[in-house]
């Protein structure tokens, strides 16, 4: 058996583990570094130290007044009241508010472990989380966090303007910012985009063609004749389909109001479609007014009103084709959307 090689290669397996184990020591050990540096225990000793202090020296003072003012009271030592007004007694004093910091220190200090163990590791929280799991009001969670990035507990944390985030450390902070940024520009550019928008549709409103308003003027005059056709013609059923198509020729004409450049989509709904509707509405008015109703007046009403389900369907289709670019850019935009959500981790199939 060759020794030498055998403890050349135990040699290479030892050196390896050693150097897998200071890797492992040198993470940890910039993970704790990390840590204290976004969150430092202050008041760790001097809690405690003022504790005990103020402990002993008030129980020790209050004692030894008491003993002083009693020899100076029963022996009528005038020295002995003033060593306990002047000396014993501001020394309690002392000693009481020595105590009492030490006590809020440690409760701070308890609380700062709470918080630290609250964030499980991340750089950011939402203030009301901890309002949650401390059982106290978001406003005193903010003044308490305040106070330890007085004192030092926090050396980089910040809480936003709002009060609703702290961020342990200056990259979140910065991201934060930069973050808001980014919403303030596209909160700018989407209000710049509607003032466009609004002024465009101004233009376009005072720069129409005279053709096309002189259209959409016969269109509306349309609409007030179904409507007045319907309020003359008695019968339920075909007010109830009067009063659909009223409601869809007016949506057609608002909308191109507004887009005058969809005016050609409906130049045949204009100039054939609706006068014929129309002259189909006069005569169901006429049939329905003639006193003797006859089996030919009965069949040509029953036709027309079986045509106005024809007219309102083709109408209404009229209507949603109006609409197909834009319903195409709301699709663009939801597909650009969840791709960029995708790229960004943010989809509800990456969130755990």
């Amino acid at each position: 058996m060759d020794f030498n090689r055998l403890n050349h290669d135990v040699r290479n397996v030892a050196n390896g583990a050693l150097d897998e184990v200071r890797r492992s020591v040198a993470g940890k050990r910039k993970l704790s570094a990390k840590s204290n540096k976004t969150a430092v225990p202050v008041g760790r000793v001097s809690g405690t130290v003022f504790t005990v202090l103020g402990s002993i020296g008030s129980s020790m003072f209050l004692i030894a007044s008491m003993v002083t003012g009693t020899i100076g009271y029963k022996l009528g030592i005038s020295v002995m009241y003033s060593i306990t007004a002047f000396v014993l007694l501001p020394c309690f004093v002392g000693s009481t508010v020595l105590l009492a910091n030490g006590s809020i220190i440690r409760k701070r200090l308890k609380r700062f472990r709470r918080y630290v163990e609250q964030t499980h590791g991340l750089s950011y929280f939402m203030i009301k989380d901890f309002s949650s799991a401390a059982g106290r009001s978001s406003k005193y969670i903010v003044k308490d966090l305040r106070k330890m990035i007085a004192v030092g507990m926090f050396p980089e944390g910040h809480i936003d303007d709002k009060e609703t985030y702290f961020m342990l450390d200056d990259d979140s902070y910065e991201l934060y910012l930069r973050s808001q940024e980014n919403m303030r520009m596209r909160e700018k550019e989407e209000t710049l985009r509607q003032k466009r928008e609004q002024k465009d549709k101004f233009n376009k409103k005072d720069i129409m063609e005279p053709e096309i308003r002189k259209a959409i003027n016969e269109g509306r005059q349309y609409v007030q004749k179904i409507k007045n056709a319907n309020i003359e013609i008695p019968g339920e059923e075909i007010s109830r389909k009067l009063d659909r198509l009223e409601e869809v020729t007016g949506k057609i004409y608002d909308y191109v109001e507004s887009r005058p450049e969809k005016f050609p989509e409906i130049k045949k709904f204009t100039e054939y479609f609706l006068p014929t509707t129309l002259k189909l509405l006069d005569a169901y008015r006429q049939f329905d007014n003639q006193p003797v109703k006859g089996e030919n007046i009965s069949t040509a009403k029953k036709e027309i009103e079986d045509t106005m389900d024809t007219i309102n369907l083709a109408f209404e289709n009229l209507l949603d084709n109006l609409f197909r670019d834009a319903a195409m850019d709301v699709s663009t935009d939801i597909s650009v959307l969840e791709t960029m959500l995708a790229q960004e981790g943010l989809s509800q199939k990456n969130i755990k």
